[in-house]
């Protein structure tokens, strides 16, 4: 009897983890729960600097002056999963925070842009004219239009930038 007992309860909590690992899945696609709680730490040390983004990014990338974590922090802009995170993290703050770092997110990709050297703009190309740099582009799209229009009104700025770099991408 009491072996059935803990076998039903391990059954139960199985499909309990199974069911939440489906439902993580669908909602944050490959944003795992690692990347969640480096982006919250980053969110809340951030809370106070005044140049939020660039810290935020620092924190969560490493330092910015390294291309490998330039390159990490733009790629994630097509994580379906970040796009979502992003969006928890930014609809929680402030309305005069929230348009400030909108703006500063913006620039830094503007920046960004102006910052790319030769080799990594091609190798940008390069991945995003491939199936599996479509995909992402399309996958985190779909996410971001998913959202409130409110939110995507907001964010338009980040996009804007976002839409001119995988142009700029795409010039010889």
């Amino acid at each position: 009897m009491r072996a059935k007992k803990w076998f039903w309860i391990g059954a139960i909590a199985a499909l309990l983890l199974a069911m939440a690992t489906v439902w993580w899945v669908r909602r944050f696609h490959r944003y795992t729960p690692v990347e969640v709680v480096q982006d919250l730490r980053a969110a809340m040390q951030v809370k106070n600097h005044p140049r939020p983004v660039e810290r935020f990014l620092e924190l969560r990338y490493g330092p910015l002056d390294l291309p490998a974590n330039r390159h990490r922090a733009f790629m994630d802009f097509f994580n379906p999963g970040h796009v979502e995170g992003l969006q928890m993290l930014t609809s929680r703050l402030p309305p005069e925070r929230r348009q400030t770092n909108i703006q500063a997110m913006a620039q830094w990709l503007a920046n960004y842009r102006q910052q790319l050297l030769p080799e990594e703009k091609q190798m940008l190309a390069a991945y995003f004219r491939t199936e599996e740099g479509r995909r992402a582009i399309e996958a985190a799209t779909a996410k971001y239009l998913s959202q409130d229009v409110y939110y995507r009104a907001e964010t338009a700025p980040v996009i804007r930038e976002l839409m001119t770099t995988l142009t700029y991408l795409q010039s010889p």
